[in-house]
């Protein structure tokens, strides 16, 4: 019986068979005495009545006189009537021979009818004669003044149980009648009153099964409207509070997974709860193989683990920097602090990772620009310096040498100014500060144009130069910077090639790229040089380019123009056979 109406419904019916049972034991038990009262009255008139006609007609005492004159007032066959002298002698009996019967003058009834001279009350006895129970009343006889007789009325107690009985039989049928007209009231109206408590119910589990769209969307009575209006306000509250946590859910989620900085999530048992991706990536470590896990066996490789119990056991941030070797070097910056909740409640530790390898690479970038850069201008410098003291110094050299002293001022003096002027275009490129002024142009034309006043140089290494065809291929760039860039790349390959090697201009187009190609078959570039090749001052053969006049930033200076304009530059090289540099332009 899981149902409330069911449960309602039987609580009822028992109460109803309870009040009932009471009720009807109660009636029964008043029908019962009424009736026997009223008996016991109709008892009381009966002898009244005929001890009055016999006082009356002055009927003498005996069973001739006695027996046609009863019969003649044709009394109910129901009652017994016995006339009884004054000495106990049955006179006449309506349902016995009153010559066989005992004297009656010890009987209950005839006693109390002598005691009080009246009509007596009503006795319940077994009849000697009859051998039932018969209820008994007796009423003197009177002759002047004086007591002759008694006249006794009685009547069997089994006519009252039979009127009683079918008292019962009419009471028990109204009785069920209006138990199966309560029992089924009782159900109509309980499982109409948890009816919607049902629904009610129905809706709170939706809620508890996180449905927060579930309403209650009909009208009920006086209290439950209140109460379905009541959890409608409730389901609509907890929907916009539950949206409003997905929604920070979601953005939180939103912010970690894009954030560059590694955040990880210890909480007080030490567990890691939270680890996003810039964590996973920085650290090399699987997600299936941290979350859930003891910070104490995921974290182990970056020799964290002191730092983070310091902080458990202190409650102060820590901040230094993380070595790690994957097998390249990778510096992060560790951040570690307790975070709380919202009574300030300890909730654990909060790990911030960052990594700042390019940082710390351009901070020896620049350690080492400021170290080449001193060096680069102390050479030239320390040289002019040198002979220009010697030609001070020496008034009577010969003019030979004089004019050698001074050549090798003026080359220097020249390389100095190349010197700063690449550095001062480099810085005005890295901050930014060229504007680029594009246009549409044809960049083969371009190549022949630049090529032009380069041609001495390949034909003084006797070098094969191939250009491309002259096809138009229209791109939208800064031509004046597109033209330096392959001017530097030209001076790079006959810089670095052999007398009688090659060197080839090509121009290749697609829908969304132009590529412009030099390749050369010089010395090439060790595979180890590579990466470096485009950091500034960086020099793969340190005497020729020095010997040949180069500052060391050429290439780097090519691709800061190179991505200036969006494009990339990429080098490919066998040492001994070949080097093929690509820009790529977007069209």
């Amino acid at each position: 019986m899981n149902k409330l109406w069911i449960r309602i419904t039987v609580s009822f019916f028992i109460i109803s068979i309870v009040g009932l049972c009471i009720m009807f034991f109660f009636v029964e038990n008043v029908n019962r005495t009424t009736y026997e009262s009223l008996s016991s009255q109709r008892l009381q008139e009966d002898s009244e009545l005929i001890s009055s006609l016999i006082e009356n007609d002055t009927i003498d005492l005996n069973y001739k006189s006695i027996q046609p004159w009863i019969e003649g007032l044709k009394l109910s066959d129901s009652n017994r009537y016995t006339i009884i002298s004054r000495t106990g002698q049955v006179i006449y009996d309506s349902e016995a021979n009153s010559l066989h019967m005992d004297n009656h003058l010890d009987r209950p009834e005839v006693r109390s009818a002598l005691k009080n001279e009246s009509v007596s009350e009503s006795f319940v006895r077994e009849s000697d004669t009859e051998n039932l129970n018969m209820m008994y009343i007796a009423s003197p006889i009177q002759s002047d003044g004086e007591i002759i007789g008694f006249v006794r009325v009685s009547t069997a107690l089994k006519t009252i149980e039979a009127v009683t009985n079918k008292i019962w039989v009419s009471l028990l049928v109204v009785f069920t009648l209006i138990l199966i007209a309560t029992l089924i009231s009782a159900a109509l109206l309980s499982y109409k009153i948890t009816q919607p408590i049902q629904k009610i119910n129905d809706v709170t589990k939706r809620l508890e099964e996180k449905d927060y769209s579930a309403r209650i969307n009909e009208p009920f009575p006086a209290e439950l409207n209140t109460l379905s209006e009541s959890i409608n306000s409730l389901a609509g509250s907890l929907n916009e509070y539950v949206t409003e946590i997905v929604d920070q859910s979601k953005q939180l989620e939103s912010i970690l997974s894009n954030l560059i900085t590694g955040v990880i999530l210890i909480n007080p048992e030490g567990k890691i709860v939270v680890a996003n991706e810039a964590a996973l990536n920085l650290t090399g470590l699987k997600r299936e193989n941290v979350i859930d896990s003891d910070y104490r066996e995921s974290l182990v490789p970056l020799n964290i683990l002191r730092d983070i119990r310091h902080v458990y056991k202190y409650d102060k941030t820590i901040n230094h920097d993380v070595y790690l070797y994957t097998p390249e070097e990778t510096v992060l910056n560790f951040y570690a602090a307790p975070y709380y909740g919202q009574r300030w409640e300890r909730r654990g530790v909060i790990v911030a990772l960052h990594n700042i390898s390019d940082i710390k690479r351009l901070e020896n970038v620049r350690r080492d620009f400021v170290a080449n850069v001193s060096h680069e201008l102390k050479t030239p410098i320390t040289s002019i310096k040198g002979f220009a003291e010697t030609l001070i110094e020496n008034d009577e050299l010969p003019k030979e040498v004089e004019k050698e002293f001074l050549q090798i001022i003026f080359d220097e003096s020249v390389r100095l100014n190349t010197l700063i002027a690449d550095i001062l275009n480099l810085s005005k490129i890295e901050k930014q500060q060229i504007k680029l002024n594009e246009t549409n142009f044809d960049l083969t034309e371009l190549v022949y144009t630049t090529v032009r006043p380069m041609k001495r140089l390949f034909k003084d290494k006797q070098l094969n130069l191939t250009l491309p065809e002259k096809s138009e291929h229209i791109l939208f760039a800064d031509k004046e910077r597109v033209g330096q860039i392959l001017i530097n790349l030209l001076s790079n390959a006959v810089n670095y090639t052999q007398d009688g090697d090659d060197v080839e201009v090509r121009i290749e187009e697609t829908e969304e790229f132009m590529k412009l190609i030099v390749h050369d078959t010089g010395a090439g570039i060790p595979e180890e040089s590579i990466d470096r090749l485009f950091e500034r001052f960086y020099r793969v053969d340190t005497a020729r380019s020095k010997k040949d006049g180069g500052t060391g930033l050429g290439l780097a200076i090519v691709k800061h123009l190179v991505e200036l304009h969006g494009g990339t530059i990429t080098v490919d090289s066998i040492e001994g056979e070949y080097t093929t540099f690509t820009v790529t332009f977007e069209k």
